[in-house]
């Protein structure tokens, strides 16, 4: 009994300390709306801001209309030349004509004459002799990976307060994406790289494992727009309409496994893979 009551004791203890935790972070919603609604299973966005390993304050806006995530790879050609017709033979010299001989004319002289260096023009008596017999070598040609892209995307959001404290709430999302996006002197010569930004969506309380996972990244630009449809302020002055667009890339160019949330190409977490 007493070892059962001290596990429980440990367990609300664990509660207790991420309840706390929660409470000291803290968290920007717009609308307020968003609040309640979150409980009815609304999906929404949150930013987070990460500087080294210590998390700061988060913001947490509806999901905008039309998100789009672009992955992109870069290729290249690479010219394989007489080993390429050499592999394409699969080592059965007897299927090389000697049309196959002259069309290499160019690059058999250029491999010989590089031992008398001559190579040049021997280069080019074999490149005329297959240019008389209307022959051109084949210089098998293959699509060659080269990298990819590091990945670049946006958010607009269109924030439109109906009271004063929600325009002041828009006021504190600006300037929470643009303090973010700038770097801090870190000396007389010297600057620290600006935050990073942790992007996740939920469904509810839950992350939304329908919409992509997105690895660490850094705010790129930041555009505002002030009252785009109409002229109207708050008594204060606070602008009624307030649009952000946002363009975030990511940190590094992945590789398969650091597309998904369990970082080993699969969509579970580790703790998820842990219980199987």
């Amino acid at each position: 009994f007493v070892s059962h009551y001290k596990y429980l004791y440990s367990k609300l203890l664990f509660i207790r300390v991420i309840y706390m935790a929660e409470e000291d972070e803290k968290r920007i919603v717009f609308p307020a709306r968003l609040r309640t609604e979150v409980d009815g299973g609304a999906a929404f966005v949150r930013f987070k801001t990460k500087n080294g390993d210590d998390i700061g304050s988060s913001v947490h806006l509806f999901v905008p209309q039309g998100f789009s995530m672009p992955d992109a790879a870069n290729y290249g050609t690479m010219d394989l030349g007489i080993l390429g017709g050499l592999e394409s033979t699969g080592g059965d010299l007897t299927t090389v004509t000697e049309a196959d001989i002259k069309g290499q004319a160019t690059s058999i002289g250029a491999l010989v004459g590089s031992f008398v260096n001559a190579g040049g023009q021997s280069a080019a008596l074999g490149g005329m002799a297959a240019l008389r017999k209307g022959l051109a070598s084949n210089p098998f040609t293959e699509t060659q990976y080269n990298n990819s892209n590091i990945r670049s995307f946006g958010f607009t959001f269109k924030l439109i307060s109906e009271s004063e404290e929600e325009a002041d709430t828009a006021l504190e999302i600006e300037n929470y994406f643009r303090d973010n996006m700038y770097p801090e002197k870190s000396g007389a010569f010297t600057l620290k790289y600006p935050n990073r930004f942790k992007i996740e969506f939920y469904n509810g309380s839950e992350i939304n494992k329908y919409m992509p996972f997105i690895n660490e990244c850094y705010l790129v630009s930041l555009n505002t727009t002030y009252n785009a449809t109409g002229n109207a302020f708050h008594t204060k002055g606070q602008p009624v309409e307030v649009d952000i667009a946002l363009t975030f890339q990511e940190t590094k160019a992945l590789t398969r496994s650091g597309l998904y949330k369990g970082g080993d190409g699969s969509s579970k977490t580790a703790e998820e893979k842990g219980d199987e």
